[in-house]
């Protein structure tokens, strides 16, 4: 009986021997596309998504299966824990946030780190493509306009090892030619309006009647912008002589830029709001007055005003 075991033993080191040498005769590279995202904004609610191509070839004996792995890196501008998030950065170092995905965008497909493929080289060589999913997820107008890009170099910033069969076990490893990743970030704005509420008012106006509501907008740095007020769904004949309607009722009310209300607020050049932004809040202050002398009906009256920021 021992003669068989031996057979045996012998047949299978004969066939890792083999399985081994067919292995060290393969070889495999990779590439990764560059990816660039285009003029993008980075206003609150924004979705700035796209992919890349991770291309695999294997060259080596038929029949092979081979198993490679994908490494990438934080890339030249570095990254957070896990890379997650990686950055892009600027002339001047301000940071974009950026993610790339193996499986899709969104946080439930992880962050490329390492991912593990396997392939049968049939035809003696083998080319199959991947996809690389990218997206942006810094959203707010205090990042600065401008040019952002990191370049991913070197074995430590995108790698192949192949003849593995996961990505815990060490192989023989090939750099994956340099690629980067690029934004350019264009001016953008956001804004938010408080209501303006005059209150409960006798039926008979016989006094000034003074409110007001505040408008919050968000530019990024430097951007100039200006904003204006509508002259509203009640019509009227300028932005002093707007009108609240109340059914066929009407109560003539105006809108300001100023405590004193003599400077009219309109969405004319010549009576809007101008200013630049600073990557943050700017509050500014729209003054309401209803002229005194008028008969109000019982009832609500409203008015609705289209509040425009332009940039």
């Amino acid at each position: 009986m021992s003669p068989r075991i031996n057979i045996r033993i012998l047949l299978l080191v004969l066939g890792l021997f083999l399985q081994a040498n067919a292995a060290q005769a393969v070889n495999c590279n990779a590439t990764i596309s560059s990816i660039n995202f285009g003029s993008i904004s980075v206003r609150a609610g924004a979705v700035n998504q796209t992919s890349g191509v991770v291309t695999i070839t294997c060259t080596g004996l038929l029949g092979v299966a081979v198993g490679v792995c994908i490494k990438i890196g934080s890339g030249s501008g570095g990254g957070g824990t896990s890379n997650s998030p990686r950055y892009m950065v600027n002339a001047t170092g301000d940071k974009l946030n950026y993610e790339l995905r193996p499986n899709g965008n969104g946080a439930i497909n992880g962050t490329w780190n390492q991912q593990y493929y396997l392939s049968l080289i049939n035809v003696g060589t083998v080319s199959w493509t991947v996809p690389i999913f990218a997206s942006i997820t810094s959203n707010t107008v205090a990042v600065d306009t401008g040019s952002y890009s990191t370049t991913f170099s070197g074995v430590s910033n995108g790698s192949i090892t192949y003849g593995v069969a996961s990505c815990a076990i060490l192989g023989s490893e090939n750099p994956i030619p340099d690629f980067s990743v690029s934004a350019d970030v264009v001016a953008s704005c956001e804004l938010d309006v408080t209501a303006l509420n005059f209150g409960n008012l006798n039926t008979q106006i016989l006094a000034l009647v003074d409110q007001t509501a505040t408008v919050n907008v968000r530019c990024t740095d430097s951007t100039n912008y200006s904003v204006t007020l509508s002259q509203g769904s009640g019509g009227g004949t300028g932005p002093t002589d707007r009108r609240m309607k109340n059914g066929s009722y009407e109560l003539r009310y105006g809108l300001y830029q100023d405590a004193g209300r003599s400077a009219p607020w309109g969405a004319l050049v010549s009576n809007d709001v101008d200013s630049t932004g600073i990557g943050s809040n700017q509050a500014f202050t729209i003054y309401g007055r209803i002229p005194a002398s008028q008969t109000a009906y019982f009832g609500t009256y409203s008015d609705s005003v289209v509040v425009t920021v332009n940039y």
